[in-house]
């Protein structure tokens, strides 16, 4: 949240400054902002031809320098500034001292950078007796550089390691593109997108609120069929619980022209086969990698369970368990609502029948410890093994 309101504090400012400096002086003397310049060899790039982004992070220098009100070299400033980013992190020193209003050659190491970027650097003072230190206002702000644009598997792929693995991209409006996309799922008031060949962190839940709709010419509006194509999408970052989302996404689908009229581009092999997960059930960081993605667990049975308990009355949600006692939740209430959980639970000497689940894996933090759930796409998704 806190990055969020910085973001747009900072959004406004560059609309007022047009990227230079900002501050308020009544009598426009003293130090008004500052000028960030890259290193003359760093390459900026550009939205046609952009520069790499490696995993540990763009190295370059800057040189800082304060401005006065007449955007003239303020030389009389000695005091503390903060270098940061605008989306991204600056993983060098981040505070340092400003001598005769310039400072040069200071590195930074930018990390979490896709699509386009700034170098942001802000005065701060030190709060009186304090080690804690508050921007006045005063910033400035490099030029834009352009880095690798967004994918899915980057989205996904690149966590901060927090409870939940949340996404370095977290609270970021981001457009997915440059990759071929596939919808392998659509429930719960969004839809399932999938980056065509990655391997890992390769699906994620686009939140669109209610039923996603697209215009095709075989009808005037229809459902978003499994199997469509995706040329690109928007959306911002959001983590639910250590699940993450884009939310508010809007899209672009792949169109063919067949004999005339336009109809979306609907290819079912792209979509992968289910991965089984019985053997990483109890291994989150193996289970992040498929957060969102197609998978199956094998024989698996309905464990006991309350079905007083609200998160069944809500939502159908119940546990299963592996042969080998490895738990995973499954919610059915939405998708699969003719599953009798309840018929299948643990009683009086009866046992449940065998089954294997497929569906979506979610992810939910709010539970001790983090739960997995899987979430059928209909009843096909649940197939039993020992039943008449």
């Amino acid at each position: 949240m806190k990055k969020m309101i910085f973001s747009l504090i900072f959004l406004i400012f560059l609309i007022v400054s047009c990227g230079e400096t900002t501050g308020v002086e009544p009598k426009n003397r003293g130090l008004a902002g500052f000028a960030v310049e890259f290193a003359e060899d760093f390459d900026l790039g550009s939205p046609e031809n952009r520069i790499e982004n490696p995993e540990g992070g763009i190295v370059t220098t800057i040189n800082i320098t304060a401005l006065g009100y007449n955007k003239k070299p303020y030389t009389k400033f000695n005091g503390e500034v903060e270098i940061g980013m605008l989306y991204g992190e600056n993983a060098a020193v981040s505070r340092i001292t400003m001598e005769n209003g310039y400072a040069g050659n200071v590195e930074v190491k930018m990390r979490y950078c896709l699509d386009n970027d700034r170098v942001v650097v802000q005065e701060v003072k030190k709060h009186e007796g304090e080690e804690t230190y508050s921007p006045t206002g005063k910033m400035g702000v490099s030029p834009v550089f352009y880095t690798e644009v967004a994918t899915i598997s980057a989205i996904q792929g690149t966590t901060k390691g927090d409870k939940g693995h949340s996404s370095a991209f977290n609270n970021r409006n981001l457009t997915l593109k440059d990759r071929e996309m596939v919808v392998i799922a659509v429930i719960e008031g969004g839809f399932y997108l999938h980056e065509v060949g990655a391997e890992d962190y390769s699906s994620v839940y686009m939140y669109t609120y209610s039923t996603p709709y697209v215009d095709d010419n075989r009808e005037e509006s229809m459902f978003l069929p499994v199997g469509t194509l995706i040329e690109s999408a928007n959306g911002s970052v959001f983590e639910f619980f250590g699940f993450t989302e884009m939310s508010f996404p809007t899209f672009k689908p792949v169109y063919v022209n067949k004999n005339g009229k336009k109809e979306l581009k609907i290819d079912k092999s792209l979509i992968p086969e289910p991965k089984n997960i019985n053997d990483i059930l109890t291994d989150n960081e193996e289970m992040e990698k498929h957060e969102a993605s197609l998978i199956t667990v094998e024989n698996v049975t309905v464990a006991w369970f309350n079905e007083e308990d609200s998160s069944y009355i809500e939502y159908s949600q119940f546990p299963l368990e592996t042969s080998d006692g490895k738990p995973i939740m499954a919610q059915t209430l939405y998708t699969a609502p003719l599953f009798n959980a309840v018929a299948e639970k643990p009683a009086d000497g009866k046992t449940s029948h065998h089954y294997n689940f497929t569906g979506i894996l979610k992810q939910h933090t709010s539970a001790r410890p983090s739960m997995w759930i899987l979430v059928p796409r209909d009843m096909n998704d649940i197939e039993c093994l020992d039943c008449e």
